[in-house]
């Protein structure tokens, strides 16, 4: 079996990043400055070999995608598995607000996210399963080939985790990544390396990252 390269981008800054609001399966799109940080996104890896484009089927993730398509003359797959957590009561909440009315459940969040629970939502455990069960389906169809993804901040948080070998329980260990970041995982015999995390020198000035009390 040969190796398939994953590119992970998380989506640009989004309409709800820039109102502090959380998104899970809420879906709205990315802001101006979204659209520039994919664009230089896509600018980094217009010569970079990609064979296959995947994006979630939220907004963020497919217009971030839809920059890296016209550089690439690709075309995109939607995947629902590839969207962000389902979060629950939170889903669309201003985070200063999910603070103060899901405090306890937030607070597991903030510092264990691996063992966290949106109120009323999909666990990171359940998620990280999805995520992972769908990146190992992704890379054994495409072996051989990098299939460019477009996904978003836990998705990548979790695929993360499982390139540095680490237990769901040590997630809160991995950081999470800045919007239009590239991530590069390997995937060979089901085995997750990891070779770039996080990268976002590209962006410039244009950087945008998820707030600390996030």
């Amino acid at each position: 079996m040969s190796k398939c390269r994953l590119i992970l981008v998380r989506h640009g800054q989004s309409e709800g990043n820039f109102r502090r609001e959380f998104l899970g399966h809420t879906d709205l799109d990315i802001t101006e400055l979204g659209h520039m940080q994919a664009e230089k996104t896509a600018q980094y890896l217009e010569n970079k070999k990609i064979d296959v484009i995947y994006s979630s089927d939220l907004k963020r993730a497919w217009s971030t995608a839809e920059h890296i398509a016209k550089k690439k003359d690709l075309s995109i797959i939607a995947d629902a598995e590839l969207r962000e957590i389902y979060a629950g009561k939170w889903d669309g909440m201003k985070v200063a607000d999910i603070e103060t009315q899901y405090a306890e459940d937030y607070k597991v969040w903030k510092e264990d996210i691996g063992n966290a629970v949106p109120t009323g939502g999909e666990s990171v455990k359940a998620l990280y399963e999805r995520i992972i069960n769908e990146l190992l389906r992704i890379s054994k169809l495409y072996e051989g080939l990098t299939v460019c993804i477009a996904t978003h901040a836990t998705p990548i948080r979790m695929a993360c985790v499982k390139a540095k070998g680490l237990p769901i329980c040590l997630a809160k260990d991995v950081k999470w990544v800045s919007n239009a970041s590239v991530t590069i995982i390997d995937v060979e015999n089901g085995i997750f390396t990891l070779i770039k995390e996080g990268y976002d020198e590209h962006l410039g000035e244009l950087v945008s990252a998820l707030p600390k009390n996030v």
